[in-house]
This record gives C-alpha cells, structure tokens and sequence, in this order.
C-alpha cells in the first residue's frame, strides 16, 4: 500500500519569498550556471501554473516560484561529493522552509515514483510536483527546449553506462506521459521565450 502523498495545502506553511530562496542559494553555496538554470525553471513552472488556472486547476503561484527557485539546491553539493541532490535537496528545503509540500516538489522533480491509481499522471496531472518535474524538463541550462532536445542532451552527458541509459530513457517517457496528460487536461504547453513569465526582482 501506497503511503498517502495527496494533503491539503496548510496556510501557516511558510513560502519563503524570492529574497528568501535566493540567500538560501548562497547559504548552500549553488553555483552560477545552477542558479540560472532554476531561475529559468522557475519562470517556465509559474507560467504553466497560470494556465493551470486558465484550465481550472489553480497552484498558489509563490509556491511554484519557490519550488522551482530552490528544486536543486543541493546539486552543488552533490557535483562534489555525490549522492542524490533531489533526496538531499527536499532535506535541506524541509528543514529551512518546513514547508512539505515545496519539499514534495523537491524530491520528486527528478521522476514522479508513483505513477498509479489516483496517483497517476495521467488522471490528474497538474500538481505542483509534476508541475516543477516538468518544467525542469524544459530548460536545458537555462534555454527552454523540447523535451527531445534535453534528453539527448542528458544522454550524451550522463548515459555512459545501460543502467544510466534506461534511466534516462525511463524520465524521457514519463516526462511524455505529463506533456499529453497537460494537453488532454486543456493545459498549453508551448513555450516561447518572450512569452515566459518574470519573478519580482529581490536582491540577494
């Protein structure tokens, strides 16, 4: 039996603001290229979540922005001394933030491990972790691309070995499986540069 991932939104959860997750970033010590390229999920995630909305699926939009701003914190960590930086990440973020639901969307923005019953992606696909697993999908760096284009990318620098290969080939699939599951639920997918939502400027 499947532990329960599906809770109410509580208010008196903290979201740390823009500023917020920035210091955090140098709290961790993440670096610049890694902070483009969040910075960039974070955008691409707030713009899907405004046409959830449209959809009729509404997320609070600061806690997207969050989300996205703080889905890997811990790479850097684990560039240098390994381990998984999405596991390692929710931790972190659970432990600055205690906010579960920005920590759901950290753990899982690498694969949605439960992918069954009402679980499924495909019977209710816009929620905020395979929202930021999405739009993670879709930045490549810190350049918005189709999946296609950022899963050979991924393959060309981390499929070395059959196991790395299958994993991949295994994310690319699913990262698929959410793109339809947006489409069929009315949700626009495309995603053009000068269209992609700002973050409210705060400085570090």
């Amino acid at each position: 039996m499947l532990p329960v991932l599906s809770f109410a939104y509580d208010s008196s959860w903290k979201v740390p603001t823009v500023g917020e997750c920035f210091r955090l970033w140098t709290k961790y010590q993440m670096l610049p290229n890694i902070k483009s390229h969040c910075t960039m999920v974070a955008r691409v995630a707030l713009t899907l979540s405004r046409r959830f909305a449209k959809a009729g699926y509404p997320l609070d939009e600061n806690l997207v922005i969050a989300s996205g701003l703080l889905h890997d914190l811990a790479k850097t960590y684990t560039i240098y001394y390994g381990g998984d930086h999405a596991k390692l990440g929710a931790g972190w973020v659970l432990q600055e933030t205690q906010n579960p639901a920005i920590a759901q969307a950290v753990i899982s923005h690498v694969l949605w491990e439960f992918d069954s019953g009402e679980l499924a992606i495909d019977k209710n696909p816009c929620t905020l972790p395979i929202l930021i697993s999405y739009a993670d999908k879709r930045v490549k760096h810190d350049r918005i691309v189709t999946l296609k284009d950022r899963f050979e990318d991924l393959l060309k620098r981390y499929g070395t070995d059959d196991k790395k290969i299958r994993l991949i080939t295994e994310n690319y699939e699913q990262s698929v499986k959410m793109e339809n599951a947006f489409i069929a639920f009315g949700v626009d997918i495309e995603l053009i540069p000068r269209h992609i939502a700002r973050l409210k400027k705060e400085r570090i």
